[in-house]
C-alpha cells in the first residue's frame, strides 16, 4: 500500500501513465488472444497436433489443396496405414428443416460416425449415430447442435427418438452435441455420410467435395505420413490413367494449419504493431518517470543520507515501477474484454471460422508476462537516472540539479517514439491506401440496387427439371411484377461474392489439350434469361441467353471475356463449341464482360455462362434489380415464395453492395486496427515531445529568464525551444524512415496496387507526423516567451 500510495501521490502523473499502459497492454491482449485463437491453440479437441487432413493438388489446371471424391474416400480408408482413425466430411451442405416452425434452411455436415470419437465429441442429450447407420438407405439419423435443440425445440429431451423433417425427408434424432468449433465441422445438423452405389463408380472419381480428417497413429510423423499417401497417389496412377492427365497428386497437411489459413501473416503483422505502440507506451512512461525523478530528488537524496544504500533504492524504484505495470495491466485487461465483446457484436461476419478470441489462461500468462516485461522496459532507465544524485546539489532549497544526464536520454527516448510511430502510421498509410483501391476496384457488374437471396427446393419434391423450370419460371414471373423490380434472374450456382463457386475444367470441342501446359479453373454457373440484365454484366458480342435456349433447343453458352482471351487467343469464338466439367457440348453464343467471382483484389477469372433453362438445379440464387431500395422489396419477394411453396424458406438475404462490403471486410478491418494504433502512437509521441520540452523549459527557466532580461528577442527564445525538440523529432523521423523501409516489406503480401516504398505515403504521412509534433512543440515553447525575468531570477 506504501507503494501505490507513493506511486499515485500526484494524481496526474498516475492516471497518464496508466491510460497510457492500458491502452498498449489492452490491445496486445486482445490481439493476442487473436493469435492464440488461430495459432497457438486453435483446435478444442484431444491431441490437436495428431489431427491431419488429405488433399489433393492437380498442378496442371493450377488447384491445390482441394476436397477428395467419394470412391477415394475408401482407397484411403483401405490402405493408409499411417492414421489410427478417418473421418469424411461432406462439404455440401444447406438443407431446408421443416417442422416445428417456420421453414429454415440450416448448416449441415454428413460425416462418417468416425467423426465424433475422433474429436472426442460426447452427446449431452441421447446418443451418436454409428457405422451401420451409414449404409445407403439406412442414414436417416441425425445429430442436432444443442443451439439448434434450445432455438427450435425449445430444450425438450423428447426430442430424442422423434423425426424431424429435412428436404421433405425425415430424420430421426438420435443425440444432441455441444457445438463443434472448427469451420470444418461446423454446423447445426449431422447425418451419417452414405455413398450410393453411383457414387462410388470410377466416373465419379473427378467431383471432389469430400474432406478427409485423419489422425495419426502415436509416433507417426507428417512426413511418414506424406510418404504413404504419395505411395498410394502413385498405386492410383497405374490403376487409373486418367489421373496421370490430371497432374493428380496427394498430400497431407496439419488441421492447425488450415483454421487459420490466410489469417496468419494479417494477424502477426498486427501483433507487431501493438507490439510498437507497447514499446511506445513504455518509452512514454519511462519519460513520465525521469520527469517525476526530478521532483523526487530531495526524497532520494534524504533516503541516500539517511543510510539507504544505492541498490536498495534501486529496488524500490523498480517495485514501484512492477506495480504501475500492474495497475496498467489490470485496466488493460478490462480494456481488452470491452474490446473482444465489441468484436463479438459489430465485428465483421465470418472474419474468423473457429472460436471466438477469449481471455483464457494462456492469454492470462501473457498479460503477466507482458506486465513484467513492461515494468522492465519503462522502469530501468528512470530507476539508474533517478537514484544517481549529488547530495550536496540536491539538498538545496531551489536546486534544480543538472539536467544534462536526464535530457540526454530524455530526448534519445523521444525519437525512438517517433521513430516507430512512423513505421506504424507508414504501415497503417499502404494498408488504407490498397484497401481504398481494392474498394474502387470494378467487379465488372454493377452492383447497385440488386437484392440476392438462396432458395433450396427440396430435392423429394422437386425430382423432375420440368417442375423445379415451372417453380423456377412462376417465381420469377411474379417477382418482375412487383412494383420497383425492373428485372429478376436466377442462377443455380452461388452468387459472386457469396463465398461459395463451382469451377472445373473445360475443353475446346476439336483441340487437343496439350497435357504440359496448365489448364485453369473456369466458373461455370447456369442462368435465366435476364441474368446478366440483372446483374449489370456487359455484352461485349453475340448474343445473351435467350428464352428459346430450353431443354428442347441446342445447349449454348455465353462465355466472359477472360475465357475467350485464354482459350481463342486472336480468334473469334463465336459458333466454337466447348465441353463443361459434365462434358457437355455447348455452342458459344456469346462473350460477356469479366467478371470477379470471390476477391476484389484478383484478376477476373474465367466463366461460363450456361442456361438454366436446359439443365435446372435444385439450388437458386436469386439477382433482382430494382428502382430503389432492394431490401425495400424483401417481405413482398418471400410472400411470393411462400405463396408458390410454404415449405422453401428465403436464406441468406442480402444486397450485392452488402456482399462486396462484406468480402473485403477483413482487408477494412485490418487497416481500421492499423489506422488506432498508429493515431494511439502518435498521440503518445506528441505527449512524449510535450513532456521533454516542458521539462526543458522548466530547467532552463532561469536561463532564459536572464536572455530575457538581456534584450533577447521573444523570436530567439521560441527558436531556441524549438531546436531543442526540433533534434529529436529530426532524428526520429529518419530512423522512421529507415525501419518503415526495410519493416514494410512484410506488408507486399497484403498490399493491392500499391508498393511497399509509395512515395507518396512516405512523404505525406511523415509530413503529418512532423506537424503532429511541431504542434506539441507550440506550447512548451509559448511558455518560454511568456517567463518574467524577475520571478525567475527571484526563485533562485
Amino acid at each position: 500500500m506504501r507503494v501505490l500510495g507513493q506511486l499515485f501521490k500526484n494524481r496526474t502523473f498516475g492516471a497518464i501513465a496508466v491510460l497510457t499502459l492500458a491502452l498498449a497492454m489492452g490491445a496486445n491482449i486482445a490481439i493476442f488472444s487473436a493469435v492464440d485463437a488461430l495459432l497457438l491453440h486453435p483446435l478444442p479437441y484431444p491431441n490437436p497436433d495428431q489431427l491431419v487432413t488429405v488433399v489433393k493438388n492437380f498442378r496442371r489446371f493450377s488447384r491445390i489443396k482441394v476436397p477428395v471424391s467419394p470412391p477415394e474416400v475408401l482407397d484411403f480408408r483401405d490402405t493408409a496405414t499411417c492414421l489410427s482413425s478417418q473421418a469424411a466430411v461432406d462439404t455440401l451442405g444447406t438443407f431446408t428443416l421443416t417442422g416445428g416452425g417456420e421453414p429454415e434452411l440450416v448448416p449441415l455436415m454428413h460425416v462418417t460416425a468416425s467423426t465424433f470419437p475422433m474429436l472426442g465429441v460426447k452427446p449431452l442429450l441421447g446418443g451418436l449415430f454409428t457405422a451401420e447407420e451409414e449404409r445407403f438407405g439406412r442414414n436417416h439419423v441425425a445429430v442436432i447442435s444443442d443451439k439448434l435443440w434450445k432455438r427450435r425445440y425449445a430444450s425438450a429431451p423428447s426430442i430424442v427418438g422423434k423425426n424431424i423433417e429435412i428436404n421433405q425427408e425425415s430424420y430421426r434424432v438420435v443425440g444432441v452435441i455441444a457445438p463443434i468449433l472448427e469451420y470444418r465441422f461446423a454446423a447445426d445438423i449431422w447425418t451419417p455420410l452414405a455413398f450410393s452405389p453411383a457414387d462410388l463408380t470410377p466416373q465419379r472419381r473427378g467431383f471432389q467435395y469430400i474432406d478427409v480428417i485423419g489422425r495419426l497413429k502415436p509416433g507417426a510423423t507428417i512426413q511418414q505420413a506424406r510418404a504413404e499417401f504419395d505411395s498410394i497417389a502413385a498405386r492410383l496412377h497405374r490403376q487409373y490413367p486418367a489421373y496421370q492427365q490430371s497432374g493428380f497428386s496427394l498430400d497431407v497437411e496439419p488441421l492447425v494449419e488450415k483454421v487459420a489459413g490466410d489469417l496468419r501473416r494479417p494477424l502477426l503483422v498486427l501483433m507487431g504493431a501493438v507490439g510498437m505502440l507497447a514499446l511506445i507506451a513504455c518509452v512514454n512512461v519511462s519519460n513520465l518517470l525521469l520527469a517525476r525523478g526530478v521532483a523526487r530528488r530531495k526524497e532520494i537524496a534524504i533516503r541516500a543520507a539517511l543510510g539507504a544504500t544505492y541498490d536498495r533504492i534501486v529496488r524500490q524504484l523498480m517495485m514501484e515501477s512492477l506495480v504501475l505495470a500492474a495497475v496498467g495491466d489490470a485496466a488493460g485487461l478490462l480494456l481488452a474484454l470491452a474490446g473482444l465483446h465489441l468484436y463479438g457484436q459489430f465485428g465483421p461476419p465470418g472474419l474468423m471460422h473457429s472460436a471466438r478470441p477469449t481471455l483464457n489462461g494462456w492469454v492470462m500468462a501473457f498479460s503477466t508476462v507482458l506486465s513484467v516485461a513492461a515494468s522492465l522496459v519503462f522502469g530501468v532507465a528512470p530507476a539508474l537516472e533517478t537514484s544517481r544524485v549529488n547530495l550536496n546539489e540536491a539538498l538545496k532549497a531551489n536546486s534544480h540539479g543538472s539536467a544534462g544526464g536526464r535530457l540526454w536520454l530524455r530526448e534519445s527516448l523521444v525519437a525512438l517514439e517517433v521513430a516507430v510511430s512512423l513505421v506504424l502510421l507508414i504501415g497503417a498509410g499502404l494498408l488504407v491506401r490498397s484497401f481504398a483501391r481494392i474498394e474502387h476496384t470494378s467487379p465488372g457488374f454493377h452492383a447497385q440496387n440488386v437484392l440476392t437471396a438462396e432458395l433450396f427446393l427440396p430435392v423429394a419434391e422437386y425430382r423432375e427439371p420440368q417442375q423445379i423450370t415451372a417453380f423456377q419460371d412462376s417465381l420469377l414471373e411474379s417477382v418482375s411484377s412487383l412494383p420497383g423490380v425492373i428485372v429478376a434472374a436466377a442462377a443455380d450456382d452461388p452468387m459472386p461474392f457469396s463465398g461459395h463457386f463451382a469451377g472445373g475444367d473445360v475443353e475446346v470441342v476439336g483441340r487437343v489439350a496439350r497435357s504440359n501446359q496448365p489448364v485453369p479453373v473456369v466458373f461455370q454457373s447456369r442462368v435465366t434469361p435476364g441474368y446478366f440484365q440483372a446483374m449489370g454484366i456487359p455484352l461485349l458480342r453475340g448474343r445473351y441467353l435467350m428464352p428459346e435456349d430450353n431443354h428442347d433447343a441446342v445447349r449454348v453458352a455465353v462465355i466472359d471475356q477472360t475465357l475467350a482471351e485464354r482459350f481463342f487467343p486472336g480468334e473469334n469464338p463465336l459458333g466454337r463449341h466447348i465441353l463443361t466439367r459434365e462434358r457437355l457440348d455447348c455452342a458459344i453464343v456469346g462473350i460477356a464482360g469479366p467478371t470477379k467471382y470471390r476477391d476484389l483484389a484478383a484478376p477476373p477469372e474465367p466463366v461460363i455462362y450456361l442456361s438454366a433453362l436446359q439443365s435446372p438445379g435444385p439450388s437458386i440464387s436469386l439477382a433482382i434489380r430494382t428502382a430503389l431500395d432492394p431490401l425495400m422489396v424483401l417481405s413482398a419477394v418471400r410472400a411470393r415464395v411462400a405463396a408458390l411453396d410454404p415449405n422453401v424458406p428465403v436464406a441468406h438475404p442480402a444486397t450485392m453492395d452488402q456482399r462486396l462490403a462484406d468480402s473485403v471486410a477483413r482487408q477494412r478491418f485490418s487497416s481500421q486496427l492499423m489506422m488506432a494504433f498508429a493515431g494511439i502512437s502518435a498521440l503518445l509521441a506528441a505527449i512524449g515531445i510535450y513532456g521533454v520540452l516542458a521539462y526543458v523549459v522548466d530547467q532552463r527557466r532561469r536561463e532564459l529568464g536572464i536572455r530575457k532580461a538581456l534584450g533577447v528577442p521573444v523570436s530567439n527564445l521560441r527558436g531556441l525551444v524549438l531546436r531543442q525538440g526540433a533534434m529529436p523529432i529530426g532524428a526520429g523521423v529518419v530512423l522512421g524512415i529507415g525501419g518503415a523501409v526495410v519493416l514494410t516489406r512484410v506488408l507486399k503480401s497484403l498490399l493491392y496496387e500499391v508498393s511497399p516504398l509509395d512515395p507518396v505515403i512516405f512523404v505525406s504521412v511523415s509530413l503529418g507526423l512532423v506537424a503532429v509534433a511541431l504542434v506539441a512543440i507550440l506550447v512548451p515553447s509559448a511558455r518560454a516567451t511568456q517567463i518574467d525575468p524577475l520571478e525567475a531570477l527571484r526563485s533562485e
